[in-house]
């Protein structure tokens, strides 16, 4: 089978298919536990994972351990369920004793294993392809977001206002897990109200990213190498890696364009707001910023990011190098 899309993935899924072997992985960590949580209540429903549920993690599992488990036949049920997670953390080794599985699949067990990462030039990525389902969960891109954050309040029974998921994006982010975690948060804040304001949002969303964020285009806006590095380093030490840190300043930068140019334009308020595509909340904030990141340092920045990106990629220098070396580029 040739890899598939998540959507193909949640489609099957939805239509009873349980097949013998997936590899589920990627950077989107809520998406892949909500697609697995899919997948093994569909495969067992609700009373049997007690009897055909086995999990595994790839840094600590014997290899003949999850192939006992994979060839036991299941109680009462249909199929089996073994879910290997962290299976980036099994070698070759592991691999190897675990190659009968890929070739000759369980036809009464589903072998799911997932992985944060993958080097599709093994050999047993290759197996997985022709024999069952690899999928790939990407972090949204930016202009999904949105979409996201009302899909995941909706299944929490919250209603948002524009404003609010507007503001929710700005201050979470486009990461999954943050964003349904702070959603839980205003969930419990408005009870039974269900309908959620952009100052609810303010009063209980935490603002920590989104001030480490202004702080560090601030300093690289006016020259500041020094206390630039210092943003740097306070947003990788709340939890920030550095790929994350890159989307942010990348964001941050691109809306700063677009107010810039939306005030060269005479627009402001909701209009301003509208274009650049943030909160009228923050808006100030990014007006304020604007005027000190001319149409010079703005192009200037946007390729030390692209330059960064590439470095992240395909470097093996420490990535946190190719960040300090960015804020020393734009800073210059």
């Amino acid at each position: 089978m040739a890899d598939w899309s998540p959507q193909a993935l949640e489609t099957s899924v939805a239509k009873g298919e349980i097949f013998p072997l997936y590899f589920l992985y990627g950077d989107e960590t809520f998406l892949i536990e909500e697609t697995l949580d899919h997948l093994v209540t569909t495969a067992l429903g609700e009373g049997l994972r007690d009897f055909n549920l086995n999990t595994f993690y790839g840094g600590e599992a014997d290899p003949a351990q999850i192939r006992d488990a994979v060839e036991t036949l299941p109680m009462m049920s249909q199929i089996r369920v073994v879910v290997v997670k962290d299976a980036h953390d099994l070698n070759d080794k592991d691999w190897d004793q675990l190659s009968r599985l890929i070739d000759e699949p369980v036809p009464t067990t589903a072998l799911v294993c997932v992985a944060s990462k993958i080097d599709k030039r093994k050999k047993y990525i290759k197996r997985f392809q022709e024999k069952g389902v690899v999928v790939e969960f990407k972090r949204p891109y930016d202009n999904q977001v949105p979409d996201w954050i009302k899909s995941i309040a909706k299944k929490q029974g919250l209603q948002l206002s524009a404003d609010a998921v507007a503001t929710v994006h700005e201050l979470v982010g486009s990461n999954l897990q943050d964003i349904n975690g702070e959603l839980k948060k205003l969930a419990q804040y408005v009870g039974e109200r269900k309908k959620v304001t952009e100052e609810d949002v303010v009063a209980v969303v935490s603002r920590i990213r989104v001030d480490s964020v202004f702080d560090l285009t601030d300093a690289i806006g006016r020259g500041d190498r020094a206390r630039a590095l210092t943003c740097l380093a306070n947003l990788l030490d709340n939890g920030q890696n550095e790929v994350g840190v890159l989307a942010l300043v990348s964001r941050h930068v691109r809306i700063l364009k677009l107010v810039s140019d939306g005030m060269k334009e005479g627009l402001s308020g909701q209009r301003l707001s509208s274009r650049a595509g943030v909160s009228p909340y923050f808006l100030k904030s990014y007006v304020d910023q604007a005027r000190s990141w001319n149409e010079r340092k703005i192009e200037h920045t946007f390729q030390a990011l692209l330059d960064t990106d590439r470095a992240l990629k395909s470097s093996p220098v420490a990535s946190h190098i190719w960040l300090e070396n960015f804020v020393v580029q734009t800073c210059s």
